[in-house]
């Protein structure tokens, strides 16, 4: 199998700055089988108040040396660099660079623009986007002192506008982050499903990181905001939003799209809602098939 390595995020809503939660886990995700494992910086406290959190960031640390588990870092979900305190942003940033140097894990994840900014003005939009790309380009100077790469990830906008973006970017530090449940939700919202598997393909020269999570590409107005309002058992009967289901369970067509990223040597990381658990060993074992498959 060409990639590194299979992994599963470790939730952010689970742990709640608990380290006992965290060591339960990754013994659970030892055993299981996985790899790596996806550390939240906004589930272990890791940085407070702008600050890396020295504390917390070391007891992660003696957690992982415990376990046959790698990691990689996912920046807190709200940190944006398009608006709001674009200083506190970028300290914010700063900070989790440093706590993935101080974990050595390789890859940081960070989300691109937001939830806001699909409800940015038009005559907005291009001053938050180069005002993102250039807090990006100062940032990826940071990131390469310390061995860190920076994987931007879709959240709720289309694959062509972020390759565009980390191509403006033009730093080999920064790169990005496929999710594909994410990208699967925006291709269904606007109507372009055959749009869906093309857009992957276009993320191949920048591809440094993936998430696979299954969902059934139903939304209503606004399938992130939802999915963050609305709770999740009341939209799981009508299979509604970022459900990140196991693969498999929704409609996300992962034999189709894992030979498009063949020249993939990245980490894998399955990003599961815990309450599917007793399915993570059944979901490793499918994926590693279908990489092995479908990947020749």
């Amino acid at each position: 199998m060409p990639i590194k390595g299979v992994g599963i995020n470790a939730h952010s809503y689970r742990i709640k700055g608990d380290p006992e939660f965290l060591e339960a886990d990754l013994a659970f995700f030892e055993e299981v089988g996985f790899e790596y494992v996806e550390i939240p910086i906004h589930g272990v406290d890791g940085v407070v108040g702008g600050e890396l959190n020295l504390k917390s960031m070391e007891k992660v640390k003696e957690a992982l040396e415990k376990h046959r588990l790698k990691a990689t870092v996912h920046c807190p979900d709200p940190l944006n660099l398009r608006e709001g305190d674009f200083e506190l942003s970028q300290k914010v940033f700063k900070s989790c660079i440093e706590f993935t140097s101080k974990l050595e894990a390789e890859i940081l994840v960070y989300h691109d623009g937001n939830f806001k900014r699909t409800r940015q003005r038009s005559q907005h939009q291009d001053l938050a986007r180069r005002k993102e790309i250039e807090a990006l380009e100062s940032l990826s100077d940071f990131a390469a002192e310390r061995g860190v790469q920076i994987c931007v990830e879709n959240v709720a906008g289309s694959l062509e506008e972020l390759v565009r973006m980390v191509g403006e970017v033009d730093r080999e530090n920064v790169g990005i982050t496929c999710d594909f449940g994410h990208a699967f939700l925006f291709y269904s919202a606007c109507g372009r499903k055959g749009g869906f598997l093309e857009s992957i393909e276009k993320t191949v020269p920048y591809l440094r990181h993936v998430h696979i999570h299954d969902n059934f590409g139903r939304f209503t107005s606004d399938f992130v905001l939802d999915s963050l309002t609305t709770p999740y058992i009341d939209r799981l009967p009508f299979g509604e939003g970022d459900l990140h289901m196991p693969p498999g369970m929704g409609k996300i067509p992962y034999n189709k799209i894992i030979p498009l990223i063949k020249g993939y040597r990245g980490v894998v990381i399955m990003e599961i809602d815990p309450r599917y658990k007793d399915f993570y060993q059944e979901a490793l074992t499918s994926i590693k098939k279908i990489f092995e498959e479908k990947s020749k």
